[in-house]
């Protein structure tokens, strides 16, 4: 059985200064090539969050949606928890800047507190990135391959 790893990209309106929109859409190429490549054989699930939550159709050949390109408003911490309480045995990659409001953060937090060990990778997204975005479970976006080596299961070494 195919591994399932939910992509969740960060599409409130912070994430469209700088470019971090563009440097998110990137990374969920990067990690749909390091599956094609053979090193992992997850099944990917894209998710696009702000106000709500939602899986996009979108299979690996597909161009990107426009829904991952225009970022406005603020996220809901409480419609990605209902998206993602549904999720059992799935890995986690967020791709964000961390600018949420506070009530927002403390939800994620608690959640975040409740996953499974090793579920979850949140991927800071831009230079100016929220440094109270902290953790084990945390890497900037340059990082990406070294965060999923060895925690995707079911692909080849490097």
């Amino acid at each position: 059985m195919k591994e399932v790893l939910y992509i969740i990209v960060d599409v409130s309106g912070s994430m469209f200064e700088w470019g971090k929109n563009l440097i998110a859409n990137n990374t969920v190429r990067a990690v749909e090539q390091y599956i094609r490549l053979g090193k992992s054989n997850a099944e990917i699930k894209l998710v696009a969050w702000k106000k709500d939550a939602c899986i996009i159709d979108w299979k690996s050949d597909d161009e990107l949606p426009p829904s991952l390109v225009t970022c406005e408003g603020g996220a809901n911490a409480d419609a990605l928890i209902a998206l993602l309480e549904k999720t059992p045995d799935a890995k986690i990659v967020f791709i964000t800047d961390g600018f949420w409001a506070s009530a927002d953060a403390k939800k994620i937090k608690r959640w975040k507190k409740n996953l499974p060990a090793d579920t979850l990778r949140i991927l800071k997204s831009g230079a100016d990135s929220n440094p109270m975005l902290k953790g084990d479970e945390v890497f900037p976006v340059e990082d990406l391959f070294p965060a999923l080596d060895g925690w995707l299961e079911g692909g080849d070494e490097w």
